[in-house]
């Protein structure tokens, strides 16, 4: 045997050894229709403790799922292939108060794969009021279909999340995790439906995505750091928002938010920035909206220090969190509203400061006027081309 042939039959014994080792659910129990937790969780613990690389598969089929939580470390990187559909309970009771629908908590190198569907099932029983935050505050069991606790190195890629009862997906305290090819799917009227909340977290990226739902398409909350959407399309849904901020004592900084080449579709925000009124310290900073088109969006562009989505505000105290370096760039397409630009600081921290756009063509197709840029408590830098023209220095206040 030559060396060359020698050298190509190593690299095929090496792929060979380093395949990884499938456990597919149906050969631990899993029947479809079925419910399929026990199952689930003895392909999970058999993959996980397995000493070479290793895939958990969901193949093609409708599966029933009560709970489930994916617990590591594990011994090596780990692949979970979603090609069936899971659903979970129609009520949210079924689901153990406290838990959420599918957890995965201290997983390093994971992979999550596939065309399938995790379907929340969310509806009459658990979309009933027009006051979701009130309601989750009073203890509503709504869960979340997918949650990322303490997930380093990892990627979610291909699957949909449809009809969550409450967020699609919840990330706290992760670091190097990829969201690529990620479908979202729910009404524009399910109250509460964020696609992905981001918290805690560091070096997130969620890219070439299709969100659709009721609430934010991405949401970015305090603790945050290098955060990169892009190529999302977004809509119907309240936009791609940095925030609510402030609402909790002794929320950490966000810090580099960088939103670029996205798309809105008949939301009702685009690029947002959020603060409650009244609020506790904080700090936003270093945040990019750039390369952004706007079909009848209602708020294209808006800063908002003065959030309130329900009558429990106090919006006479002013916000205590401070948002600087806000970067707005070749932002156009159309709005719903003549306000195409509301920065509506707050009177605290000075207001904004060194909030700079360029390049934006923004246009109003209605009869209630000319489209018009809307400051409060902030002196924008303006370059470039700006359509409407930008707030007038003796204007603002």
């Amino acid at each position: 045997m030559t060396f060359k042939s020698c050298l190509v039959f190593s690299i095929f014994l090496v792929i060979a050894i380093v395949k990884a080792e499938v456990f597919d659910i149906t050969k631990f129990g899993a029947k479809p229709d079925a419910e399929i937790s026990k199952a689930l969780s003895d392909a999970w613990a058999a993959a996980c403790s397995a000493q070479q690389p290793s895939q958990l598969l969901i193949p093609k089929g409708r599966f029933c799922l009560n709970v489930a939580e994916f617990k590591g470390p594990c011994k090596a990187p780990i692949e979970v292939k979603i090609d069936g559909t899971v659903v979970a309970p129609e009520d949210p009771i079924v689901i153990p108060k406290g838990a959420q629908w599918i957890t995965f908590s201290y997983v390093s190198g994971l992979k999550i794969t596939g065309s399938g569907t995790v379907d929340g099932v969310g509806g009459a029983m658990s979309w009933p009021t027009d006051d979701p935050i009130n309601t989750i505050e009073k203890g509503s069991p709504l869960q979340y279909n997918l949650c990322f606790n303490f997930v380093k190195d990892s990627s979610i890629t291909g699957i949909t999340s449809k009809d969550s009862k409450n967020y699609h997906v919840n990330l706290m305290t992760c670091t190097n995790v990829i969201f690529d090819n990620f479908h979202v799917s729910a009404p524009q009227a399910s109250p509460n439906t964020v696609g992905i909340h981001i918290g805690w977290s560091k070096n997130i990226t969620v890219k070439n995505s299709v969100i659709e739902t009721g609430d934010d398409c991405v949401s970015t909350g305090d603790g945050c750091e290098s955060i990169h959407i892009e190529g999302v399309k977004c809509g119907p849904g309240r936009g791609i928002s940095v925030g609510g901020l402030g609402r909790n004592k002794g929320e950490k900084p966000v810090v580099g938010v960088f939103v670029k080449n996205c798309t809105f579709t008949g939301t009702e925000n685009g690029a947002w920035i959020k603060t409650w009124p009244h609020s506790h310290r904080g700090d936003a900073s270093d945040i990019h909206f750039e390369d952004l088109v706007m079909d009848k969006v209602e708020n294209p562009i808006i800063i908002e220090q003065d959030y309130c989505p329900h009558i429990e505000c106090k919006k006479n105290s002013p916000s205590e969190v401070k948002v600087h370096n806000v970067f707005i760039k070749n932002v156009k397409g159309t709005s719903t509203s003549p306000e195409v630009v509301k920065l509506r600081c707050s009177t605290s921290n000075d207001g904004c400061e060194n909030v700079q756009i360029s390049d934006i063509n923004l246009t109003y197709d209605g009869n209630k006027g000319p489209a018009v840029q809307e400051c409060h408590n902030v002196k924008p830098v303006y370059t470039g081309q700006i359509l409407p023209p930008g707030c007038a220095p003796d204007a603002i206040n």
